[in-house]
């Protein structure tokens, strides 16, 4: 299953320091445009989410947890995602989470530094809705 370019959206915050505070990428998929997401940061952990059709949201580590038209395809999708989201990411020798790849230090080139110190990029047309959607239910330590 493919992952249509024009229908990928993500958010960085980041420290000055390149430090990836919050790693999000979703993309609409499929022609009802479900949306499938992944996130990451330094503050917390990583997982998954999904937006069903009827406007449902599923935060979980386990994409079989989603209730998507998409069946048998939900793992690839999943997988094509955490992919998109592991780009921005740059990993040390034990697995960690250190910062942000060369990739995401480019994308937030003209990232707007917000009152609250930290770095805000967001690709055209994306959404911040999704982090209030999500926030409370995530393995995150940062919240807006």
């Amino acid at each position: 299953m493919d992952i249509d370019k024009d229908k990928i959206y993500r958010i960085v915050v980041a420290s000055s320091g390149h430090s990836p505070i919050l790693n999000m990428v979703y993309a609409e998929v499929g022609d009802k445009n479900e949306i499938f997401g992944a996130y990451s940061g330094v503050c917390g952990g990583l997982g998954m989410f999904h937006q069903n059709n009827e406007i449902e949201i599923t935060v979980s580590d386990d994409p079989y947890e989603f209730d998507s038209e998409f069946g048998d395809d939900v793992e690839e999708i999943s997988s094509k995602i955490e992919a998109l989201r592991f780009e921005f990411e740059e990993y040390d020798d034990l697995g960690d989470l250190v910062g942000l790849s060369s990739a995401g230090i480019a994308f937030i080139e003209n990232a707007t530094q917000e009152e609250d110190g930290f770095l805000w990029a967001f690709s055209p047309d994306a959404s911040n809705d999704f982090i209030y959607d999500i926030q409370d239910e995530w393995n995150l330590s940062f919240f807006i």
